[in-house]
Parts: structure tokens; C-alpha cells; sequence
């Protein structure tokens, strides 16, 4: 299943960690990943869908480099940055606030983090923006955005739904 997203996007922040208010549905990909990626069932690949604002694009530069430079913390890293998710546009998401979170996940040097960033924000775009453009030709128009197989899931969904396009495809 290839996942859309943008830090910002609190339909986002609902699908992977829930707490949203005015989203009551529980977290989707907590469950996806014990009943089919735990299984080896599903291969859940992240992309990019940047759009919301400025801040959406530091904070994929930032995941890009958690990435690259520590791949067994990312999804930590990610979880962190979802749950400190604030209203869209609002405080939490800039560089410095990105920079602070990332000082507190436990093995991760954020200066290291933060030089990669700079060395390599010309190739993270150029990454970034193919990912947008791939979604594009998938009909993915914002996040989240979903394909599993040849089934597009636009937007956030309730798990029955996720359920049922991996399960026609299993």
C-alpha cells in the first residue's frame, strides 16, 4: 500500500495516532500494520504529499534525513512528530520546533540531522516532488491518499474500508 501524507494534515495525524477532535474514528494504521504488515501480509511504502505549508516541507526534509541517517528510529520519530501535530498553520512544524522533537528521540543526533538536511535539501525535493507528481497520476489530490493494488483510497477512511481492498487483493 503506497500512503500520502503530510505532517500537517491532522486527517493524517488521525489515520496514524487518532486524538483529533472533530475525527472521533479511532487510528487506522496501527491496526493495518498488526493484522497485515506484522503478518506479512501488506508492505505499507510512505510518500510525500507536502502541500499544506511551508512547515509540511520542513518536516519531510527532516523525515528524509531521519530516514537516511537512522532508519530503525523513523518510525518513532514519525509517531513523535504526529502526536505534537497542532492546528494546521499553527505553532508546531517549523525548523526549530521539528529540531527540539527530534533532540528527544532517544539515539538520534538532531544536529546530524539537521546538517543533512541542508547538505541535501536540493536531492530531498527533487524526492519530494516526485513523490507529489506520482500521486498525482494516481488521482491523489491531498492526504491522506492511498493505493493498494489498482484501488484508490482518497482520504481518510474507517478501518472496515482499509479491510476490504487489501482483503479482495489477499
Amino acid at each position: 500500500m503506497a500512503y500520502w501524507s503530510d505532517y500537517q494534515c491532522p486527517f493524517c495525524k488521525a489515520f496514524e495516532v487518532g486524538g483529533v477532535e472533530g475525527i472521533p474514528n479511532p487510528a487506522v494504521l496501527p491496526v493495518l500494520i498488526k493484522d497485515y504488515v506484522d503478518t506479512g501480509k501488506l508492505k505499507v511504502v510512505f510518500k510525500d504529499f507536502a502541500f499544506l505549508s511551508e512547515d509540511s516541507t520542513t518536516a519531510a526534509l527532516y523525515g528524509r534525513a531521519v530516514w537516511e541517517l537512522y532508519p530503525q528510529k523513523y518510525w518513532e520519530w514519525r509517531e513523535a512528530m504526529y502526536h505534537a501535530q497542532d492546528e494546521e498553520h499553527a505553532g508546531f512544524g517549523d525548523e526549530a520546533s521539528i529540531v527540539a522533537l527530534t533532540k528527544k528521540i532517544t539515539g538520534v543526533d538532531a544536529a546530524a540531522v539537521k546538517a543533512k538536511v541542508a547538505a541535501k535539501t536540493a536531492e530531498y525535493m527533487l524526492a519530494l516532488e516526485a513523490d507529489k507528481a506520482e500521486g498525482g497520476v494516481f488521482g491523489i489530490n491531498g492526504t491522506p491518499g492511498f493505493i493498494t493494488g489498482k484501488t484508490l483510497l482518497p482520504g481518510f477512511m474507517e478501518l472496515a474500508q482499509f479491510k476490504a481492498a487489501i482483503d479482495e487483493q489477499l
